[in-house]
């Protein structure tokens, strides 16, 4: 079911809860669990999610949302990549005709199965909860399909991604996605997460979430869903099944692989031709007691080396067949360069005569190993570890052997003398003397302090050389050419600034495999006009990028790379992703038209004349006199959108950055706000507004010197006016 190209208004929505009728009954009455499971529990599905070799991977819980066959759940039930079964009470199965709508931030989806003349559930409010009031669950706890629940409701909290209701009930694996009720039988939320901290303690979504999700539903058929976090066949192929899926220059894995101990892998296409070659890549586990890394020397089965953390330790086995047995652990170290919890970078550089295996930069293992001299190369897990991995990459040529081979000697060099000149200017760090008294715990709490502020002084430093390197970047880029800046990895960049692991190559390709794939659409004779509208499909119809409606000032909508991924964005980032998919197409007929508070592009037709095109909306196509009604109501301003300047690509970098530093301020605070607008002084220098505003920051932040430095800088940028003595008198006091 296509996306309609201007949304659904509130009008379609009440049509479409009216075709809802007959709900099940609301009762005056307080119900009992017994009445709630004997009147509501036909209305629970149960929904199975399969692996690769279609068997059952995990289960979950939805419930109907209106006669037409719309099924409500949670997101994370249904996953991507992942065929689903929703099963009835009466043992009808059905596979989803389409995802109907979905919402990340909440964790929401409904979907669509070719089953009609349903009898949904009533749904209630949850602006109106009160603490302590009795709630009760319909789920499939552990498998058990439709089983009651009650409890009390404990509150609401605010997360991350909004509001969740706590609820003082048993949540188990199969609940999430189930509907959660107060005593009128109306369904307030949608069963979510257990908490880890007690058993009896969890969290739905609140039912309100739902409302403006079902108002502009972002739907796309199930068979291409199913592809969305596939993994890529043309750069990965599997073996021993798990669950593999990719979003893109990330793969995860999750479940138990059917190879002894758990073992499952996935292999690069591309096989090293020759030695020396060096196989890296980033990984992440869920569970410490796991393993997953790197695999080489492979025959594509269970033959291979594999390099790889496991229970905290760095391990290189060779694997010579699937039993344990058929397996040589070579060497086993501890190192204090391991980051638990975290993202670690694995390398192994495979000579002909040695083996060296790195982590973090330093060379922790080497091996005179020669059995398994080539073969293929990948990526592996064992037991039930979930593990994510990024930035995989081969090389055969390229890389320095003095630098791979003396990269953790010096590394530690420079790891030593950082934290020695630390240490001797920190001072007076408590000595046992000469007196040979014992050290007392004044003493080790002292020293725990000092290093606990040096912890926190160094990952400062990194954090702001970290912003400094991608400003720097930045600046480059802006000093070339406007016709050779490459307006999307600039925006990668800046989605860089904050996530410091974000590799913009792999987003770079991914943008380049979607223009490919849109290409490869188009038949002879194909107009210009037909390319256009062939992106907007390829988009909005078929890949259900849409505008975040109910999450807007979340800052993943700003990230290109979240917007790549997640397919949501804001008026801005939509049409950078749109231009950069043009360009690639090799179509210059689309240019930015920056309307106040709204971006959007214009496209030249074929005709000669112009017209606008609102991504934000699904790529609806308005004239210029709509869009400057859209401004006129939206933002105030009176504008001839017609007659815009085309802006700059620094012009459109600094907007976006300009969104992020507004977004932060109002959710976190000035401190949040200011890494933005140091990078947008970094590209604009001489913007007197920047200036004043960023000095103003740091003024009410405490900061008074580096206030003063922009007040100084204001004065000698800014005409001898009132204004400028206005800022000369404040910079006195300071």
């Amino acid at each position: 079911m296509p996306v309609p190209r201007n949304g659904l208004h509130s009008s379609v929505f009440s049509l479409l809860v009216s075709c809802c009728l007959p709900f099940l009954a609301c009762h005056s009455e307080p119900l009992s669990e017994a009445t709630l499971f004997q009147e509501y529990s036909d209305a629970i599905v149960t929904i199975r999610h399969m692996g690769r070799e279609g068997r059952e991977q995990g289960v979950g819980t939805g419930f109907v949302m209106d006669r037409e066959g719309r099924i409500i759940t949670s997101l994370h039930v249904i996953g991507e990549a992942r065929r689903v079964k929703v099963i009835f009470s009466d043992g009808a199965e059905y596979e989803p005709e389409s995802i109907w709508a979905w919402d990340r931030n909440q964790d929401l989806a409904v979907l669509k199965i070719s089953r009609e003349n349903l009898t949904p559930l009533p749904l209630g409010q949850s602006s109106n909860l009160t603490t302590g009031q009795k709630v009760m669950a319909l789920g499939n706890p552990m498998g058990l399909e439709r089983s009651v629940v009650g409890g009390v409701l404990s509150g609401v909290r605010q997360f991350t991604q909004g509001p969740m209701i706590q609820i003082a009930i048993p949540i188990e694996p199969g609940n999430s996605g189930g509907p959660l009720f107060d005593v009128q039988g109306q369904v307030i939320g949608v069963m979510n997460m257990k908490s880890t901290l007690t058993p009896n303690l969890g969290f739905a979504t609140p039912i309100d979430g739902i409302r403006p999700l079902l108002e502009r539903p972002n739907s796309m058929a199930w068979s291409q869903w199913l592809r969305l976090g596939a993994l890529d066949e043309t750069r990965w192929v599997t073996g021993q099944p798990a669950m593999w899926s990719s979003k893109v220059g990330r793969v995860r894995v999750d479940g138990v692989g059917e190879g002894f101990g758990g073992r499952a892998y996935c292999h690069w296409v591309q096989r090293p031709e020759h030695q020396p070659y060096q196989v890296e890549v980033m990984v992440r586990l869920t569970d410490e007691s796991g393993a997953a890394g790197i695999i080489f020397g492979s025959d594509g089965g269970d033959t291979h080396y594999g390099f790889y953390p496991s229970n905290s330790q760095l391990r290189l086995t060779r694997f010579e067949g699937p039993s344990v047995y058929d397996w040589t652990i070579l060497d086993q170290v501890r190192s204090s360069h391991y980051r638990k919890g975290d993202w670690n970078h694995l390398r192994v550089v495979h000579r002909p005569d040695t083996i060296d295996c790195y982590l973090n930069d330093v060379l922790v293992i080497q091996s005179k190993d020669r059995d398994l001299v080539s073969g293929q190369v990948g990526i592996t897990k064992f037991r039930q570890t979930g593990a994510e991995f990024m930035s995989f990459r081969v090389r055969e040529d390229g890389f320095a052997e003095s630098e791979v081979t003396h990269a953790d000697g010096l590394r530690q060099e420079r790891e030593k003398a950082l934290l020695e000149a630390y240490l001797m200017d920190s001072g007076n760090l408590p000595t046992s003397g000469g007196g040979g008294e014992k050290w007392t715990s004044e003493d080790y709490r002292q020293v725990a302090e000092k290093l606990k502020k040096g912890a926190n002084f160094f990952k400062e430093k990194a954090e702001q050389t970290h912003r400094e390197t991608i400003a720097e970047a930045l600046q480059k880029m802006f000093q070339s050419p406007e016709g050779s800046v490459d307006l999307l990895k600039a925006a990668l960049w800046i989605a860089r600034h904050d996530q410091p692991s974000l590799d913009a190559s792999d987003y770079i390709h991914e943008v380049e495999r979607m223009a490919l794939a849109i290409q490869k659409r188009w038949k002879e004779p194909f107009s210009q006009d037909q390319k256009v509208e062939s992106i907007i499909t390829y988009m909005f119809v078929e890949n259900g990028f849409h505008g975040s409606f109910t999450d807007y000032q979340h800052a993943s909508n700003s990230y290109l790379n979240k917007v790549i991924e997640d397919r949501e964005g804001l008026p801005i980032t939509l049409s950078v992703l749109f231009m950069a998919l043009a360009e690639k197409c090799g179509l210059d007929c689309i240019k930015p038209l920056p309307l106040p508070g709204h971006f959007m592009v214009r496209q030249q037709l074929a005709s000669g004349d112009e017209q606008v095109i609102d991504l934000f909306e699904g790529g609806r196509r308005l004239s210029f006199k709509e869009a400057d009604q859209m401004a006129w109501e939206r933002q105030g301003v009176t504008v001839d959108s017609q007659q815009m300047q085309i802006p700059s690509k620094k012009d459109i970098i600094l907007r976006m950055i300009r969104n992020l530093q507004i977004f932060a301020g109002s959710e976190a605070g000035l401190e949040a706000s200011l890494p933005y607008l140091d990078l947008a002084l970094a590209l604009d220098a001489f913007n007197t507004s920047l200036l004043l505003e960023r000095a103003s920051t740091r003024l009410r932040m405490g900061l008074r010197d580096d206030a003063k430095k922009d007040f100084k800088t204001l004065l000698e940028l800014l005409p001898a006016d009132d204004s400028a003595e206005s800022i000369r008198e404040l910079y006195n006091t300071l």
